[in-house]
């Protein structure tokens, strides 16, 4: 009994193994083995590389499958109102792109690529694009689930939009569109300015930050119709004031009455925004302001199959207006020799940051010249350029502007050859050894001469750079005492050392003329010498006359000089005439 209750065992064993069905590509072949059979089967394989992947509604979701062999792949099923399958033949890895909006097609190889498609249900597609929710994918190779993973389809969410400008000059062609949806537009974002104001010629520029738009928005069609899939862009005047139809321009179309707006549409969609450039050259302004304003609206119609019916989602204000310009020199109209060569002038405009200007200087006098300088406008709508003037000829009239703008921008410059000029006031300087010149003009440099009423210099200035100088001082050389008339001369550093040279430096001269000035100047009077008091003689006793009986007088002859302080002696008669004065005292003495 035992004995057959094994055997019985291990029949219904080898029964069991021997109906496991065994895959179709995995039979041996005739001159196979059951061992290669069995190592097929075990090394088939089947994977999602990228795991759980996400789309936004109506855009398109690519993923990666990898499979050693042949490979079915589904998404959905019986349970999700949606049922894809994809065949992939062969081994490797493929990619697999499936369009959201376009599932609404029976047809699933206009919006499946990547491999073989066929729609299980609903067999003439969705009535509307790929509703949001977590769909299963399965992969299965030899007919066995290798692996799972969800596409999840994600609602749209709210879509913005902002007014940015651009520059007239901006070259469209400078965006690289070679990758369709994807355009380069970093030379655009590059430029580009937020601001809701736009000079006509200048380009409004609508950022739109999209939602599921990635198939449905066609980049050469924003009518609204079939063809653009209901994607409408239009730019609608919001005043049109009263009894008016508000004007509106339409992106690529002139329905319903709009005039066709001139527009350039880049689709960014890896950073989900869309780029359309309005040229606004041929746009009517109004003479009242509040009438050019305008609403940029993006619209999706009811050929749009993510809406029931026509809907707005996205709106920005844009306001035209007309180019302003300004010019000026940062100094005045005059430049002088001694001024910087660089003549620097500014202004300002209304016109889009980064636009580049061209501001000219001409003047068409004998010696003729044309200068032509660049200007780039910043952010705050200024600019500026400088002109080279050290080489050109004095004494001409020019003019500037900038081109294109030329009635508000013209401005006349003289490039003056100064006359040398030097002014001096009357003045009362007191006991100060300085004068007042109150002006000085020289061209070349120089210095201011003093000359007294006698025509000898009497002081000077120090060494005076080019240009104009006031309240100079002019320190005199000696005294001076008594009102008199002084001339100032200006005169010219010749030899340009900054030193003064009597011989070399000679005045300005002007018509012939020594370029001078005079003025009353009230020095004062000279000083009186002070008169020193002689000391009266002290009384000397005369002493008694000795007995003498002749007496004899003696006298030191005195030097020539201290007799007379000079050197002139005393004639013959004075010195007799002493004499015999001196013998009639000395015998009346004698009387006595």
């Amino acid at each position: 009994m035992r004995r057959t209750h094994i055997l019985a065992t291990v029949v219904a064993a080898i029964l069991v193994v021997a109906a496991v069905p065994v895959p179709a590509d995995a039979l041996t072949t005739a001159s196979g083995s059951n061992d290669a059979t069995v190592y097929a089967a075990a090394d088939a394989s089947g994977s999602f590389p990228d795991g759980n992947v996400t789309v936004t509604r109506g855009d398109r979701v690519t993923f990666s499958v990898s499979h050693s062999a042949p490979a079915n792949v589904t998404i959905g099923g019986p349970d999700y109102g949606y049922h894809l399958r994809v065949r992939l033949g062969g081994s490797g890895t493929d990619e697999i792109t499936i369009d959201t909006y376009a599932t609404t097609s029976g047809d699933p190889d206009t919006y499946v690529t990547g491999g073989d498609a066929t729609l299980v249900e609903p067999a003439n597609g969705l009535d509307e694009p790929l509703e949001p929710g977590n769909y299963l994918m399965r992969v299965n190779v030899d007919g066995v689930e290798r692996d799972i993973a969800t596409l999840t389809v994600e609602p749209r969410t709210g879509m913005s939009a902002q007014t940015l400008v651009a520059p007239g000059e901006f070259d469209t062609t400078s965006v690289d569109t070679s990758e369709e949806g994807n355009a380069n537009v970093g030379p655009l974002t590059d430029i580009a300015s937020a601001r809701e104001t736009v000079a006509k010629g200048d380009y409004v520029v609508v950022k739109i930050e999209e939602s599921g738009l990635e198939t449905a928005l066609n980049a050469s069609d924003l009518s609204g119709g079939e063809a653009a899939n209901g994607v409408k862009l239009n730019f609608t005047q919001t005043a049109p004031g009263p009894n008016r139809d508000p004007t509106s321009y339409l992106a690529h179309g002139t329905g319903g009455g709009a005039k066709e707006a001139n527009v350039t549409v880049y689709p960014a969609f890896e950073s989900d925004q869309v780029y359309v450039l309005w040229d606004t050259s041929n746009v009517s302004l109004s003479r009242q302001s509040e009438r050019n304003r305008y609403e940029a609206r993006l619209t999706l119609t009811k050929r749009n199959t993510l809406v029931e019916e026509e809907t707005v989602v996205a709106t920005t204000p844009v306001q035209l207006v007309r180019p302003t310009m300004s010019l000026a020199p940062e100094t005045d109209h005059v430049h002088l020799p001694w001024e910087n060569g660089s003549y620097a002038v500014s202004g300002r405009t209304n016109l889009a940051p980064g636009t580049t200007l061209e501001v000219r200087m001409r003047s068409p006098d004998p010696n003729a010249f044309l200068q032509i300088q660049p200007a780039t406008v910043d952010e705050n709508g200024r600019f500026g350029a400088a002109f080279n003037l050290g080489d050109v000829s004095r004494g001409a009239n020019a003019t500037m502007w900038v081109r294109d703008h030329y009635l508000q921008t013209m401005q006349e410059v003289a490039i003056v050859a100064p006359d040398p000029s030097v002014t001096i006031h009357d003045q009362s300087p007191g006991d100060d050894p300085e004068l007042t010149v109150a002006r000085v003009e020289v061209p070349d440099g120089g210095f201011v001469k003093l000359v007294d009423e006698d025509g000898a210099a009497v002081g000077r200035s120090n060494y005076l750079e080019p240009g104009r100088h006031e309240n100079v001082s002019a320190s005199l050389s000696m005294p001076l005492y008594d009102s008199q008339t002084i001339r100032a001369e200006l005169v010219a550093d010749r030899n340009g050392d900054g030193a003064y040279d009597a011989e070399n430096d000679t005045a300005y001269r002007r018509n012939d003329s020594v370029v001078n000035d005079t003025a009353y100047v009230e020095f004062p009077a000279a000083p009186t010498e002070t008169a020193t008091p002689t000391p009266e003689p002290t009384a000397t006793p005369t002493p008694e006359p000795t007995t003498t009986q002749y007496p004899i007088l003696t006298q030191t002859p005195l030097d020539p000089s201290e007799a007379s302080k000079s050197s002139i002696p005393l004639p013959i008669p004075v010195t007799l005439t002493a004499l015999l004065a001196a013998a009639l005292l000395l015998a009346r003495r004698r009387e006595t």
